[in-house]
């Protein structure tokens, strides 16, 4: 069976014993970022799919998990998310996207590249605002010298 590298985003960051011992428990194996809040796991499995549900069945109850995301693009250049949701959540969504004449997959698809839209923009507005901050105090050569030994590190 292939393995599959699936991300895991945590709701918040774990101690080393608490990541020890859903490795041990699970037999996943893993490996965590600096932060301990993301996660990423190697599993076999037929597919994508599979291999997300076998994380869900058995690091649910150990580790406090947020979101699966798949490590690289399938075939289609998309990522294949899971993002647990109550039965009303799920009806709302249903509705919402029959109020669109979209399917739920569908709908979530569109907000989600809303979301990320919107936060793009932000991040861009919020650098430019700095920028302008520091072009208002310090001359471009100060701030690009300072970039060059912060990046340089």
């Amino acid at each position: 069976m292939p393995l599959h590298a699936i991300e895991i985003t945590l709701t918040r960051s774990v101690e080393a014993v608490e990541l020890k011992a859903a490795q041990q428990e699970s037999a996943l194996p893993m490996a965590a970022a600096d932060d301990r809040k993301r996660l990423v796991v190697l599993v076999s499995a037929k597919n994508e799919g599979r291999a997300m549900r076998k994380i869900w069945k058995r690091l649910e109850e150990a580790l406090p998990i947020d979101v699966l995301c798949s490590l690289f693009p399938g075939p289609d250049g998309k990522y294949l998310m899971s993002i647990p949701m109550n039965a009303e959540l799920q009806e709302r969504i249903r509705k919402c996207a029959a109020a669109e004449r979209k399917t739920p997959e569908e709908y979530l698809q569109h907000a989600i590249a809303e979301a990320l839209a919107r936060d793009r923009s932000t991040r861009r507005a919020q650098l430019e605002c700095s920028l302008n901050v520091l072009l208002r105090t310090y001359g471009p050569e100060e701030i690009t010298g300072a970039a060059a030994r912060r990046i340089g590190r």
